[in-house]
């Protein structure tokens, strides 16, 4: 491969200075080797740290330039270019932050439990070839494809984040089940659904992001079908946060938070024709299942060494999800599970 963007490192005579005769290449303004990259550099077998460094940057950028390019393309409309601002969208979601998830919740499958967990909870819909569902924060579609591959169900996948729902197809389209599991980007503060089209809606541990749920709910009622079921699990405050809390929360969870409380959701439901079978604290399993996760990963890099690419996302990633953690045990929130059918 050619480097294209460095220079060696040699004065007029074309002889490497004595300052820098520990590398041919130079660094470019304002960059420097961590002790992670050198560390990097040598399990990939680079005699020179600084090459291995500056070939990673143009990687990096093609990779960048995918990402957005991808991105653009999946648009249904053509925005105008002064418009786009990618740079938002993107870069969230590398490959190496997707390996750390496959490796902590089975692959494709981002949640505590992983493949069989979403199983148990799917028991109570009866699920088959003749239904249809709707899936809300999907992420990857994981969870949509197991149900879709050992169900037989159809599963609309619907994801906030661009750049997941975009990655999310992609392994649809490499299973073969893009048309029985499309994921989709979806606005929950804009829902447009189809009304009474679907005999399932769903939706696991990602309902305290969304805002304006009340309206929210409704519309997922009002997409349901005749004898319609709704399955959610969520975080449910069991105390008032003040601002503080909910901002340290936030920041962790890199994004804007609206939890409610069990008691909220009951009543919602109620209100919007629901028949509640279940409303069930599953806070001890869903501690049990993160616990289980981290620790298994953090097992298995003792056991066969740091794998240094997901250590650049290893850390910020166990404190959101061992603040979660923290949260469960000391009461500020339980993990909820809700199962209810239109009346």
């Amino acid at each position: 491969m050619k480097l294209k963007f460095w220079q060696r490192n040699v004065d007029q005579d074309d002889d490497v200075s004595q300052e820098d005769n520990a590398s041919e290449f130079q660094m470019p303004p304002g960059h420097y080797l961590s002790l992670g990259t050198r560390l990097r550099a040598k399990w990939e077998g680079y005699d020179d740290p600084i090459e291995y460094y500056l070939l990673q940057l143009e990687i990096d950028a093609y990779a960048d330039w995918l990402r957005k390019m991808r991105i653009f393309l999946a648009r249904p409309v053509e925005p105008e270019l002064s418009e786009l601002d990618l740079d938002e969208e993107i870069g969230r979601w590398p490959p190496e932050r997707i390996r750390l998830y496959d490796k902590l919740f089975d692959h494709g499958i981002m949640i505590p439990g992983g493949h069989e967990y979403a199983l148990e909870l799917a028991k109570p819909l009866a699920l088959d070839e003749t239904l249809s569902c709707l899936e809300i924060g999907a992420k990857l579609g994981g969870v949509a494809r197991i149900l879709a591959d050992r169900l037989g169900v159809w599963v609309t996948a619907y994801e906030r984040d661009g750049e997941l729902a975009l990655l999310g197809m992609e392994r649809s389209v490499q299973a073969g089940v893009q048309k029985k599991v499309p994921v989709q980007v979806f606005d929950p503060s804009a829902p447009d659904l189809r009304k009474a089209y679907f005999n399932v809606v769903y939706s696991f541990g990602e309902m305290f992001k969304v805002p304006g749920k009340d309206a929210f709910l409704a519309a997922l009622a009002d997409t349901l079908r005749d004898h319609g079921q709704i399955l959610l699990t969520d975080y449910v405050l069991t105390r008032d946060l003040d601002e503080a809390e909910l901002g340290r929360w936030a920041k962790l969870e890199e994004e804007e938070l609206f939890p409610w409380t069990a008691q909220e959701y009951k009543k919602k439901l109620g209100a919007l024709k629901f028949d509640i079978r279940i409303a069930k604290d599953e806070s001890e399993t869903h501690l049990s299942h993160i616990k289980m996760a981290w620790m298994t990963i953090l097992s298995d890099m003792q056991r066969g060494g740091l794998d240094p690419d997901l250590m650049d996302y290893m850390v910020s990633e166990m404190e959101m999800w061992m603040n979660r953690v923290k949260m469960l045990e000391n009461g500020s929130l339980a993990f909820y599970r809700f199962y209810a059918t239109i009346r």
